[in-house]
């Protein structure tokens, strides 16, 4: 197993453009060790290194993909059973050319990259994610982990260093295998179902409009309700938010109750279409149930979900999804009509 640390410079740290130069101008080198275990390649590492090399310090982890394809249960043995990790370490999947780079890239805003890595999904729509999220899902009896995506091929360059985004997740199944990477569209809509969407700007086309609009989501709640007919499992999912409306590039006056509900009516419809595609999407292309539909069933069917569990997998595929939204626009700001 070949594991890379990111190693701090404390000369260097508070002294550093960001920009250009070698490792230590950014205040970091990058140190590479193999073994067969985690913790026999931290070892190595730490015999180049003069100070003690303390895992508890580490802010974030990166997984590459071919590691995440064949499976990382093995790998999280050793951040369960140790004392000095933390539970709150972000964790992500790499993938494109040589995952390294991630940490040898020159960041503009933190002297260490990894720290921006951390900083960057705290604020971006996926979140935050930390090996406590994955392990409970890991150990949860139905649900599938998910975790943010970063590609080396996305690092930009740029004048003053280089920027990576974080919009992707990747699921996993219940062996802890890669089983696929979402879209950004399919990603957001997942973790609008799972309740853990950091921020939701909707953009739509309203039709009866002839304009986009533009709503910032908050009080997001998820609700489901199953049932279990003739061995149909059916899932009613309900969506609920409070939105305010930030741009209105239709032709209608919002002010007018009328109109804020043609709105309101076709953005509803819209987001209950895009999450129930993206929903089929995991359904036929993975199977992997990363939306804790098998946990719902589990409070609610409890002597349902013993004749189920064993063969969830394929259920979950078959499973028929209803989805509602009610996204209620409160604010339409200081005017109705566009400017």
């Amino acid at each position: 197993m070949k594991v890379s640390a990111q190693i701090a410079i404390p000369s260097q740290i508070g002294f550093s453009s960001g920009s250009g130069g070698s490792g230590e101008e950014q205040g970091s080198i990058v140190l590479s060790a193999s073994a067969p275990t985690l913790l026999a390649s931290c070892q190595l590492i730490q015999d180049k290194l003069p100070r003690r090399l303390f895992i508890g310090h580490r802010r974030a982890v990166f997984i590459g993909r071919n590691l995440a394809e064949a499976g990382i249960r093995d790998l999280m043995d050793m951040y369960t059973r140790n004392l000095e990790t933390s539970f709150r370490t972000s964790a992500f999947i790499v993938i494109g050319e040589k995952p390294e780079k991630v940490l040898e890239m020159k960041s503009p805003f933190e002297p260490l990259s990894s720290s921006a890595a951390v900083d960057v999904e705290k604020y971006s729509k996926n979140g935050d994610k930390s090996f406590r999220d994955f392990i409970v899902a890991m150990k949860n009896e139905t649900t599938c982990p998910v975790l943010s995506v970063l590609d080396t091929a996305d690092i930009e360059n740029k004048k003053a260093g280089q920027v990576f985004e974080i919009n992707r997740l990747a699921i996993f199944n219940k062996q802890t295998r890669l089983a696929g990477i979402l879209e950004p569209k399919d990603s957001m809509m997942t973790l609008r179902v799972l309740g853990r969407l950091n921020q939701n700007i909707v953009t739509e086309y309203i039709s009866g409009g002839g304009g986009y609009v533009t709503v910032f989501e908050s009080n997001q709640d998820t609700r489901m309700k199953t049932n279990i007919e003739g061995g149909q499992v059916t899932v009613h999912i309900k969506l609920t938010g409070t939105g305010t409306l930030k741009e209105n590039r239709t032709k209608l006056d919002l002010m007018d109750p009328k109109a804020l509900e043609i709105v309101q009516t076709e953005l509803n419809e819209q987001l209950a279409k895009k999450v129930l595609d993206s929903i089929h999407k995991v359904q036929l292309s993975y199977g992997t149930d990363i939306y804790g539909f098998g946990e719902a069933i589990h409070r609610q069917h409890p002597s349902e979900w013993q004749k189920l569990k064993g063969n969830w997998e394929q259920t979950f595929r078959h499973a028929k999804i209803v989805v509602e939204v009610h996204l209620h626009i409160l604010r339409v700001g200081a005017q109705g009509s566009p400017t």
